[in-house]
């Protein structure tokens, strides 16, 4: 019998900025007089040569993502990691945006898709079923700024010059050797859940849920295009993993020294 051995990436999280919600935003029709923190991350994906960014930080102008926020609730609060003003802060971590390979998008809104521009090389992969039903402007996905889900100045180019490095991916699909995605949705119909296989097992990266207590307590987020997929989404991440990540966990830089997974 033949064995191939299956490639073991590494992983490690940066934070690219947070956000404070009305706690029933977070946690379905739960703690209505509270707000919660989440935080955004990034994932930085490793396997020799072969490098891989999970969403790309929030946008350079995060004037129409905060006006949709605050119409939403004036209480919402949110800010982007000021290390992020600096376009060659990852090659920090050996992470210089000529360096990689692929972008991996999830969800398309504008904290995931506002530096892609910084990726002039890289093939751009997320949801077939997300891109068709944000541009059928489906009323329950499509937000009511176009600037929300993509700058102009990101799109533009998507469709254009950019468009024979797009990956669409199927709800159930692999990238490459190690690296599984499912489309578990719930949150946005472009949410995805990304399984990397690492020495510490298998890891899933997802913002279907933002935190450990939606898993824990089995609670669904409360903002999102379906209810039924925001519970499914948790089903899905604990049957086909052996270390979940929410990817808006406050938590997660302390649970993870220096964010490193694996």
């Amino acid at each position: 019998m033949v064995m191939y051995m299956v490639q073991k990436w590494s992983i490690r999280l940066v934070r690219s900025g947070e956000h404070t919600v009305p706690s029933p935003l977070a946690y379905f029709m739960k703690d209505f007089d509270r707000y919660e923190r989440l935080v955004f991350h990034m994932a930085l994906i490793q396997a020799g040569n072969e490098k891989i960014v999970l969403n790309t930080g929030m946008p350079v102008d995060m004037k129409p993502l905060m006006q949709h926020w605050y119409n939403t609730d004036p209480g919402i609060k949110a800010e982007k990691a000021t290390e992020f003003n600096d376009p060659g802060y990852l090659s920090g971590f050996g992470f210089s945006p000529e360096s990689v390979n692929k972008v991996i998008l999830s969800p398309l809104v504008s904290y995931a898709t506002g530096n892609l521009d910084l990726y002039k090389k890289a093939e751009i992969l997320f949801s077939r079923t997300g891109w068709i039903e944000l541009m059928n402007k489906n009323p329950v996905e499509q937000m009511p700024e176009r600037e929300i889900n993509f700058p102009d100045k990101i799109l533009s180019h998507l469709v254009t010059d950019w468009w024979n490095r797009v990956h669409l991916l199927e709800d159930r699909d692999i990238i490459g050797d190690g690296i599984e995605v499912i489309r578990t949705g719930g949150h946005h119909f472009s949410s995805l859940l990304i399984i990397v296989n690492t020495e510490m097992g298998r890891v899933g990266l997802t913002d279907s849920f933002f935190t450990y207590r939606n898993l824990k307590e089995n609670i669904p987020i409360g903002v999102g295009v379906s209810l039924e997929e925001s519970i499914s989404s948790m089903k899905i991440a604990e049957k086909n993993c052996d270390i979940i990540v929410p990817m808006l966990e406050p938590t997660l830089m302390e649970k993870y020294r220096d964010g490193i997974i694996a």
